[in-house]
């Protein structure tokens, strides 16, 4: 059964911990890609990692260890995008090899990730090859901008697909696909569609198990999306638009929606800023409300409660339909709250999460009441 949504999430604590406060019914039609970052500079600073012989070893099986402990869901994907293909731990074991087990390990149910633009690697193409897929749900295969780019020449991308089916000996009932967009804020809606569009019409014919189209419209910084500090804007959230278009023009298709949470691709998030400014992206329909503060460099107790009333007061708001909106209720009142950049993504992440999940319901529902209407 295809999920109702896959978010790409970034596999640090701030996931981790919105994921621990969802609602297990929510969590349960969600399948998450958690994107393993690559190894950060405080990270490796850490004296676990410094006094270690196996630091990335270690550093993947604490990834593994978090998932199992933290997401309620029935399954995972994983994937580490921003390594190099060729990436291999201590022993030489490819990476993401060494992750996959590792979260069979740890009891995870996992979908492994093929990447469509890493296909020519060979060291990649040989590790993806040699998973154990013995009890793989699915294999989830990943298409990206050289995807997009080739499907302009049909024959180009088919032969593509054929050899990753064929070389992995996968039928694509076995398999779903992910087109990911990526950073969609500079991009025109109309060319993003017309992208999609292409490709959807080329993996018609396949009769994969699913495919899900993921992009993100959230800038890198808030300063591109709120001007003016200690002020509020709303950013469109295209890939939402994106997929509602397609879902309706692919009816035949089980097309389901995804993105990359509160923040995108390209988020400057885990750079250590002192002056970044205090923030809470607040996800509604087809849109982030983004309510931006100034410099924590003074503190966060005294500005957040004004940040947060910005959302709280808001039409868009919805009280205790998650924790992350009674954490928003009970900073805009005055009570205390953790602050810091982590604890806030969390609290944005936890809403969004179970906002998206309604959000597809409702337009599901919409949807095949128009389509009931039409045949009746």
């Amino acid at each position: 059964m295809a999920p109702t949504y896959l978010p790409i999430l970034k596999s640090l604590m701030s996931e981790y911990e919105a994921s621990k406060h969802m609602d297990a019914a929510q969590a349960a039609v969600i399948h998450p890609l958690f994107d393993v970052p690559v190894i950060s500079e405080n990270r490796q600073k850490a004296k676990k990692y410094q006094n270690s012989l196996t630091p990335k070893s270690d550093y993947l099986d604490e990834v593994a260890e978090s998932i199992a402990k933290y997401w309620k869901g029935d399954l995972v994907l994983a994937d580490a995008f921003n390594w190099a293909p060729d990436a291999t731990v201590e022993t030489g074991e490819h990476a993401l090899a060494y992750l996959h087990a590792s979260l069979k390990e740890q009891g995870v149910k996992v979908a492994p990730v093929v990447g469509y633009d890493r296909w020519d690697d060979q060291l990649y193409r040989l590790a993806m090859r040699g998973l154990d897929l013995s009890s793989a749900p699915y294999i989830c295969l990943r298409l990206e901008a050289s995807a997009i780019e080739d499907a302009a020449e049909p024959d180009v991308f088919h032969d593509r697909m054929q050899e990753m089916l064929e070389d992995m000996q996968l039928s694509p009932a076995e398999c779903a696909v992910l087109l990911d967009l990526g950073d969609l804020t500079s991009k025109p809606l109309i060319d993003i569609t017309s992208d999609a569009s292409r490709v959807l019409e080329l993996l018609r014919g396949y009769g994969f198990r699913h495919i899900a189209t993921a992009g993100s419209s959230m800038p890198k910084s808030v300063d591109l999306a709120v001007k003016k500090k200690d002020s509020t804007a709303k950013v469109i959230r295209k890939e939402m638009l994106l997929w509602q278009a397609l879902r309706t023009e692919f009816s035949d298709i089980p097309l389901v929606f995804g993105d990359y949470g509160v923040r995108g691709p390209g988020s400057n998030d885990a750079i250590r800023n002192p002056n970044a400014n205090a923030k809470i992206r607040y996800t509604c329909d087809k849109a982030f409300l983004i309510s931006r503060g100034h410099s924590v460099a003074g503190g966060w107790a005294l500005q957040m409660p004004a940040v947060a009333a910005e959302i709280a007061n808001a039409k868009e708001f919805l009280p205790d339909f998650s924790w992350g909106d009674q954490v928003i209720a009970d900073c805009a009142k005055g009570l205390p709250v953790k602050n810091g950049h982590g604890k806030w993504i969390a609290y944005d992440t936890n809403h969004h999460l179970a906002f998206v999940v309604e959000e597809v319901r409702e337009f599901e529902r919409v949807l095949a009441s128009a389509i009931n209407t039409t045949t009746a």
